[in-house]
């Protein structure tokens, strides 16, 4: 995924500003979140991607695979810790990293904490919000499920699923947003 040419100018730092960037992922499942975030990292090396799924996978392998799905949601509750230690690790350290934050940020409550602790570390916010239609979404999440599986595909989304993550996300307000794509 090219990276947008709205976000493309937010990105690096600059003389004027040599504060860390935060970039928040806001999308549901599907929506392209983690394409976006690996190719923010690819492009700039100054980023780090933080990806619950993608720790997940490091410390337990896939979803059904390498370990029972009864134990997803503590998996998912050791991870979210890790996420936030590590999110604060890279802000606070002697040389503070960009950060890719690849997560749902489905809830306002959470994209505002995390608005927060970046602001209070010293960092810039941007928030990409993805609103990508219903149907696409499921295009996109059904042909994840006949590839091969990976740490960013690795949960058995069903349509009903779908509908439970569309009917619980909390769509950003305008002025959350600083970059919004559209499909």
């Amino acid at each position: 995924m090219a990276i947008p040419a709205d976000l493309l100018p937010l990105l690096p730092r600059s003389a004027g500003d040599s504060r860390p960037i935060v970039v928040a992922m806001c999308g549901i499942a599907g929506s392209g979140k983690s394409t976006l975030s690996k190719s923010i990292v690819a492009k700039f090396p100054t980023f780090t991607r933080l990806s619950i799924d993608q720790m997940i996978y490091e410390a337990h392998g896939l979803y059904g695979v390498d370990y029972p799905k009864e134990l997803y949601q503590q998996y998912s509750s050791e991870a979210n810790k890790k996420f936030i230690n590590d999110f604060r690790h890279l802000l606070v350290s002697d040389e503070p990293r960009d950060v890719v934050l690849d997560r749902s940020f489905y809830a306002k409550d959470d994209r505002d904490d995390y608005r927060k602790l970046a602001q209070e570390m010293g960092a810039r916010f941007i928030l990409v919000f993805f609103e990508i239609s219903k149907d696409k979404l499921w295009q996109r999440i059904q042909q994840r499920a006949v590839g091969d599986k990976n740490a960013d595909s690795a949960l058995d989304i069903t349509s009903d699923i779908l509908d439970r993550y569309v009917s619980g996300f909390e769509r950003p307000d305008e002025d959350e947003i600083s970059v919004t794509i559209t499909g």
